[in-house]
């Protein structure tokens, strides 16, 4: 396995190592392979991309040294985070609140972007902000081509139903595109209370999965849900799929529902959407829901509209009594090359062959200091 800062073209012999030697704005690009570190905190702006496939993150002992995450931008950094390619598993924080994170990227950053990474297996995939700060700033959250899976508490156990796949809180945006959720644990699939939140060309599956909400929005917001793929399971705890407001309710927020796939396997019954966007003194917001096929749903059941009037806008939605399609279990993830990948065999081989000039120097000055 090799590690370098693609900026400064320094090899190190760890990822740790990188990220403490690192300056802002910086490159660090490692190969594929396993990296068991207790890693620091990202304090600057940053850039991590695996190289010829997933790079697995994770620390040698339950509880991160850092006592919340695998990888953890603190408070108030300014700092803007990129990951590429990146495996992310086991992070637990029994001490505190249950919810160790794969990625904790605290308020007071920049951006953060997650594109072809995987997150598995942690108390809490990915955590955004601070819970209730609604301190809404500028940072935008983009996820692309990644997939969460088996993130949660399970049902019955201390923090069960408040650690999702991810939690992103009142930042200004969040995008999540061609990505795959599936089988979160007493949480939900994706939690956002994001100013403006865009949600399209997903998978979002519980299958065998204990999931709350597919998509929960608390507090409503400028949001657009679009193109996915959102199947409730057998072990679902509640028949809705998407959750608009109910919690909070963002002056001028909506909501567009259009031309996704929903496939009710609860044995319960499954609702689309619920809308509970009334008493926090404003109207209540009316949903757009449009060109939706439901598979073992009716159309009776599409949406639940709690506050109206004005009751959501329904319109060319179509429930099929065919089979539904069979779930897509593929990655979304393709870890190739990325733009600057080239150089990190030619950074390696320019590091390796100043050690190797190094070395006949030396050896050159102990013979003439022999003569």
């Amino acid at each position: 396995m090799s590690v370098i800062d693609l900026t400064s073209n320094v090899a190190y012999a760890s990822l740790s190592a990188a990220i403490a030697n690192s300056a802002a704005n910086d490159v660090i690009a490692l190969s594929a392979g396993s990296y068991v570190e207790n890693f620091p905190l990202v304090t600057h702006s940053l850039t991590i991309e695996a190289v010829g496939g997933l790079a697995h993150l994770t620390t040698p002992q339950p509880i991160p040294l850092n006592g919340r995450a695998i990888l953890e931008v603190p408070p108030d950094a300014g700092a803007s985070l990129t990951v590429s390619g990146l495996e992310l598993s086991g992070a637990v924080d029994p001490a505190t609140n249950n919810n160790g994170a794969g990625i904790l990227f605290e308020v007071g950053n920049g951006n953060l972007t997650v594109r072809n990474s995987w997150f598995h297996d942690n108390q809490e995939g990915i955590l955004v902000g601070a819970a209730n700060s609604y301190s809404v700033g500028g940072t935008a959250v983009t996820i692309d081509h990644s997939e969460f899976n088996n993130n949660g508490i399970p049902p019955g156990q201390a923090g069960s139903g408040f650690t999702h796949n991810i939690y992103v809180n009142d930042v200004a945006r969040l995008t999540v595109s061609d990505s795959y959720f599936h089988d979160a644990i007493g949480g939900h699939e994706i939690k956002s209370r994001a100013q403006d939140t865009v949600i399209q060309n997903n998978r979002i599956q519980d299958q065998q999965g204990t999931a709350s909400y597919a998509i929960d929005l608390p507090d409503g917001g400028v949001d657009s849900v679009t193109g996915n793929v959102i199947e409730k399971g057998i072990n679902a705890q509640n028949r809705y799929a998407v959750h608009f407001s109910g919690e909070g309710l963002y002056a001028a927020s909506s909501l567009t529902l259009s031309n996704n796939v929903f496939i009710g396997d609860r044995p319960g019954g499954t609702t689309a959407l619920l809308n509970q966007s009334a008493g926090f003194g404003l109207p209540a917001v009316p949903a757009t829901v449009g060109n939706n096929a439901l598979y073992g749903i009716p159309l009776a059941s599409l949406t639940q509209d709690n506050f109206g009037p004005p009751y959501d806008t329904v319109q060319n939605n179509v429930a099929l009594s065919t089979a539904a399609p069979p779930l897509d279990t593929s990655h979304p993830f393709a870890v190739g090359e990325p733009a600057s990948a080239w150089l990190l065999p030619v950074a390696m081989l320019a590091t390796a062959g100043l050690r190797r000039m190094r070395r006949r120097r030396g050896r050159a000055r102990a013979r003439a200091a022999g003569a």
